[in-house]
Order: C-alpha cells, then sequence, then structure tokens
C-alpha cells in the first residue's frame, strides 16, 4: 500500500508480536483506535464489555498512552465510554448520535472543499490528482482498507488546501467522531467505486475553482457516507 509502512512494535510479553500499519504522518493511537473500532463494529466485543488499558497495551505490545488517547476517541464516537478508575465500556450504538457527526461534518468539509477550489496552486491540485489515482488502484484490485486509506489522504488534503487552522482543527475534531465508521462505508464494492466517482466530481470543481460547487459536492459526499455507514450498523 502507497504511503503507508508496517512497523513491527517490540511485543516482550508472551502475546504474539502484532504487526500495527501506520500511515505516513499518522499516529499510533490512530491505528490502534482503528483496529478496535473494526473489532467492535465486527462484534468481536459484546456490548457493555470492559476493555482496559493494561490489557490492551499488552495486546498489541506497546505503552498505554496511545492506548489511552485510542480510547479517548472511541468515546468521543460513541462507540465506548471512559468511565474513571472503571476503564473503557462497549455502549451500544446510538444511530442519532452518529448522525449528528456527520451532519456536522458534510459541513465543514464543505466549507474546506471550497476554500481549497479558491487557494489550492496548480502544483496542489496536482497533488490531489495524485492521490485520487491512488484511489483507482484502490477500487481495481477491490481493496477496502486501502481506499479507506486513500479517502483519509483524500479529505486530509482539501482540508489543508483550506488553508485555515482553525477549520482544519474544527475539522480533525469532527472526524474523531466519524472515523470509526469509515470502514464500514466501503463494505461493498460499489461503494468504493461510488465514492470514487465522487471524488473526481470534487476534484473537478476544485480544479475549475468553482467553490459552490465543490462545497455542494462535498457535502453530498459526506452525508451519502452517512447513509451508508448507518445501514451497515443496522
Amino acid at each position: 500500500m502507497q504511503n503507508s509502512e508496517n512497523i513491527a512494535i517490540k511485543n516482550t510479553n508472551t502475546l504474539p508480536e502484532p504487526m500495527i500499519s501506520v500511515d505516513s504522518g499518522d499516529t499510533l493511537a490512530n491505528a490502534i483506535r482503528r483496529r478496535l473500532a473494526d473489532q467492535i463494529l465486527n462484534g468481536e466485543f459484546p456490548s457493555k464489555s470492559k476493555l482496559d488499558e493494561k490489557e490492551l497495551a499488552e495486546r498489541f505490545g506497546v505503552s498505554r498512552t496511545p492506548v489511552r488517547e485510542a480510547l479517548r476517541q472511541l468515546d468521543a464516537a460513541g462507540l465506548v465510554e471512559v468511565r474513571p478508575r472503571r476503564g473503557a465500556i462497549i455502549v451500544p450504538l446510538n444511530k442519532e448520535r452518529i448522525g449528528y457527526a456527520f451532519e456536522a461534518a458534510a459541513e465543514l468539509e464543505g466549507i474546506a472543499a471550497a476554500w481549497a477550489a479558491t487557494r489550492a496552486t496548480l502544483i496542489e491540485r496536482s497533488e490531489l490528482e495524485k492521490i485520487h489515482n491512488d484511489g483507482a488502484d484502490a477500487c481495481l484490485h477491490n481493496d477496502p482498507e486501502w481506499f479507506a486509506t486513500v479517502n483519509r489522504h483524500f479529505h486530509d488534503k482539501i482540508s489543508e488546501l483550506a488553508r485555515n487552522p482553525s477549520l482544519a482543527e474544527a475539522v480533525s475534531a469532527v472526524r474523531v467522531q466519524t472515523a470509526p465508521y469509515q470502514k464500514a462505508q466501503f463494505a461493498r464494492n460499489e461503494r468504493i467505486e461510488a465514492s470514487q466517482n465522487e471524488h473526481q466530481q470534487i476534484i473537478n470543481a476544485i480544479c475549475f475553482q468553482d467553490a459552490d460547487a465543490a462545497k455542494r459536492l462535498m457535502k453530498e459526499h459526506v452525508l451519502r457516507a452517512s447513509l451508508w455507514t448507518l445501514e451497515e450498523t443496522d
């Protein structure tokens, strides 16, 4: 997979040494959060079960710090409830809360796309096209995990091109709430292809410096993703 590296994290316990995939520029906490979110949504951890920091750190062969941050992110996303001195408890999915998070993400990412359309340089638009080409390869290989990674890079790049640190911070905060459900969006190949096509439309609007179209297309894109997510969590 492009733009990523597999890092073998030393495990001093008797548990098998895990392999944690950490994207370039990403964090270990995010990688752990993604792994746990997938396991929770796949039913590997039943509702109301406890996730203990120490046990998870031993399981992944890491310190408790990235585990604690991963659990904090899952709490923000509504997958777990972190209770002082009692660890994290897996809670039932709240679809209304998920919907609110995607609604906010659609508005904020729409603004980012609009600003990117008027602020991105020709070289930066070319860089966005290169990311989009990676998505085409992921579609060709029907690789949901790869496409999910490319999708993150695509949205991160647009947020960067908006050139507003305050907006980027707000987008990042709301993505913490939607990110755990990202992989579920691409459970079917036709959704990967649909998302890739929507990305192309967004890029076209940005390249033509059409801020209104970029904003509208991005909002529609994120809201459609929310519908896929809610469908998969039935």
